[in-house]
C-alpha cells in the first residue's frame, strides 16, 4: 500500500494476466514482477497502483461453473470503482476469457461490452469536477501452437483456433472504440507474448508491458 496521501491513484482492472498467473500454471508472479508492480516501480511513490486482477474474469459474462462466481467483470467493477475512489486513471485489459468457446462471442460483442465500462465511468463521475482518464489495453495474442495450449486448460475445449483468431482481431476493435470515446489505447501484443500455455504472459512480457504503459502515462501528462 502506498502511504503517500498525495499519490495519484490508478486502478488496473483485468483478468489472470493482471493477476499475474504464470504460463506454467505454477502459481503467480511476484508483485514486483507483475506488470502492475513494474508500473508502480516505473512511476514511483507519487503514484498508487491498485491491482485488480482475477483469473477467468470476462467483460460482462458470468462463468457457467457455479464454483467460479463473480467472473462477470462489469458487476464487480461498479463497486470496485467506488471502493478505490478518487481515481485519476482507470486501466482496463479484458477480453481473453471472452474468447472461450462456451461463450461463443464475436469480437464486436466483446468491444461493445468494454464500452459499457467507459459509459459507467462517465456516468459515475458526471457530477464530479474531475473524471478519471481511461486507458484501454487490448490483451496479448493467444497462441495455439504453444506446447501446452490444450493440455494446460481446465477443460480441453476451453479455447480453440477460432479463439486465437479472435484474440488477434480484438485490438483493432478496441482501438476504434478508444478513438470513438476519446480514451487512450495500447496494444499489449506489441510488447507482450504468451508463454507455453498460449494464454498467459511471460515474466519478460510483464516487464515490457509495465514499462510501455508507464510511458503512455508519462506522455499523457506532458
Amino acid at each position: 500500500m502506498n502511504l503517500n496521501p498525495n499519490a495519484t491513484t490508478i486502478l488496473c482492472y483485468g483478468d489472470s494476466n493482471t493477476y499475474g498467473q504464470k504460463p506454467d500454471r505454477g502459481g503467480r508472479f511476484s508483485v514486483s514482477a507483475r506488470w502492475t508492480g513494474v508500473l508502480q516501480s516505473e512511476l514511483g511513490d507519487n503514484y498508487a497502483i491498485i491491482e485488480e486482477g482475477l483469473g477467468g474474469r470476462t467483460t460482462d459474462l458470468e462463468h457457467p461453473n457455479p464454483n467460479k462466481p463473480g467472473r462477470g467483470g462489469l458487476t464487480y467493477f461498479k463497486a470496485c470503482l467506488t471502493s478505490h475512489s478518487p481515481l485519476a486513471m482507470v486501466i482496463i485489459m479484458l477480453g481473453t476469457n471472452d474468447f472461450k468457446t462456451h461463450y461463443n462471442r464475436s469480437v464486436e460483442e466483446i468491444a461493445d461490452a468494454i464500452e459499457q465500462y467507459i459509459d459507467y465511468i462517465e456516468s459515475s463521475y458526471k457530477e464530479s469536477e474531475t473524471q478519471p482518464t481511461i486507458l484501454l489495453v487490448s490483451p496479448p495474442y493467444m497462441d495455439d501452437t504453444a506446447p501446452q495450449f490444450y493440455s494446460s486448460m481446465p477443460t480441453p475445449d476451453a479455447y480453440n483456433h477460432l479463439s486465437v483468431e479472435k484474440s488477434r482481431e480484438l485490438a483493432a476493435h478496441v482501438q476504434t472504440l478508444a478513438e470513438k470515446k476519446g480514451t487512450s489505447f495500447i496494444d499489449a501484443a506489441l510488447y507482450a507474448q504468451v508463454g507455453d500455455d498460449g494464454c498467459h504472459m511471460t515474466a519478460q512480457s510483464h516487464d515490457a508491458l509495465g514499462q510501455a504503459i508507464a510511458n503512455v502515462i508519462r506522455h499523457s501528462e506532458q
